[in-house]
């Protein structure tokens, strides 16, 4: 359980990370999220735990963090343009981001 999270980038490496999310059923765009990212909160007992994220998985701290802030990742996106659904993210995306998210894996960790 995390309680009261706090993120802090490490750095100013930002990646370009194409996302989507069950409160906006069908559509998905591109959000600049940190890579790297150190993530500091309260554990069930009131103890605090740090702990550092890096690549999809820092991406991914940040799109759930959002939420508690009120914002969802169509608030994140920065060229309206990356906007599509899902069949078009299929057809014409989906294999750059691939081949985009499987270098960034490789580099940093998941």
């Amino acid at each position: 359980m995390i309680v009261n999270p706090l993120i802090e980038p490490l750095d100013a490496e930002i990646a370009q990370i194409n996302e989507g999310c069950l409160s906006v059923p069908d559509l998905r765009g591109e959000v600049p999220r940190y890579v790297n990212i150190r993530l500091r909160y309260l554990d069930r007992g009131g103890a605090e735990r740090e702990e550092v994220k890096r690549g999809l998985t820092a991406g991914t701290f940040q799109h759930e963090l959002d939420h508690l802030d009120g914002a969802l990742f169509v608030d994140r996106v920065t060229d309206p343009r990356t906007l599509t659904t899902w069949a078009q993210f299929e057809r014409f995306h989906r294999d750059a981001f691939v081949e985009r998210a499987r270098r960034l894996v490789e580099r940093v960790g998941s």
